[in-house]
């Protein structure tokens, strides 16, 4: 499909069936160049915008992985220090029914989400896409962010 029609198709809601060659070629298109495959998560740079792009192939379609609203989490994964101190970043999982699977999210790092069949491994895919945002940031001289996002639940009597 070429770049303008797959723009006009996703501009227009329409994000369900797209083939990840598609998408990749889109990105790309923008200026996005590949800097890491890990697993099924391509995660792409540009020179002049901060922000990572983070798409998984999942059986030849992609999945655009960015962080969903926080209303939206139905469960969460956390580590935390004495005194409630965070030393890791703070995961949501939760079930789409629009994606059929579970998503997993980190909110302190822009557009690093995965798509899993079960909870357990979009955990699993999410600690990949993790790994790899985070090398690429380094490598690009991009900006990470300190964990910081604690969902009201685990502020409450803090």
């Amino acid at each position: 499909m070429n770049r303008r029609r797959l723009l006009r198709r996703l501009v227009s809601g329409a994000l369900k069936n797209v083939a990840f060659s598609d998408l990749k070629n889109l990105v790309e298109g923008f200026g996005f160049r590949l800097d890491r495959v890990t697993g099924s998560h391509y995660i792409f740079v540009h020179p002049d915008i901060p922000e990572l792009v983070n798409l998984q192939e999942v059986k030849g379609e992609a999945k655009p992985l960015s962080n969903p609203p926080v209303s939206s989490t139905g469960g969460a994964a956390q580590s935390t220090l004495r005194g409630g101190h965070m030393k890791d970043y703070h995961i949501n999982i939760f079930y789409s029914d629009e994606d059929g699977g579970h998503i997993a999210d980190i909110p302190d790092l822009e557009a690093c989400s995965a798509f899993g069949d079960t909870a357990e491994k979009a955990l699993a895919e999410v600690e990949i896409a993790k790994d790899a945002w985070l090398k690429t940031a380094r490598k690009a001289g991009k900006p990470i962010p300190k964990p910081r996002y604690r969902p009201v639940i685990y502020q409450v009597g803090h």
